[in-house]
């Protein structure tokens, strides 16, 4: 089962569109490289919470709230965790993997 997790992207808060105008054929979003999982607790200040991050593992679309996702994922704390985006209307079509030179992110096109 995967779990949501507010996550902070290490040198970009978002996804990165690829700049290309409204007119393209299609829009690419690169996944954050980098997320950093932040633990909070209530006890003492003798407790330490223990931080971990993770580099970009997978991408996959799912759907989120009935509306296709396009889902970046982590590994963290021994589970999956992910930062999500919908895509930009008319680009509803989306595939995700590698964009290249190792990065991975989604390629979608007009639907």
């Amino acid at each position: 089962m995967h779990r949501l997790l507010v996550l902070a992207a290490v040198g970009a808060s978002t996804f990165a569109a690829s700049g290309l105008p409204a007119s393209a054929a299609s829009q690419v979003h690169y996944c954050p490289p980098e997320a950093r999982g932040v633990v909070s607790h209530t006890g003492d200040a003798a407790w330490t919470a223990t931080n971990q991050s993770s580099r970009v593992t997978g991408t996959r679309v799912e759907t989120i709230g009935g509306q296709p996702s396009l889902v970046c994922v982590y590994r963290m704390f021994g589970g999956d965790y992910w930062i999500h985006r919908r895509p930009e209307a008319p680009f509803m079509q989306c595939n995700g993997g590698d964009m290249g030179s190792g990065r991975l992110g989604f390629l979608c096109v007009r639907g």
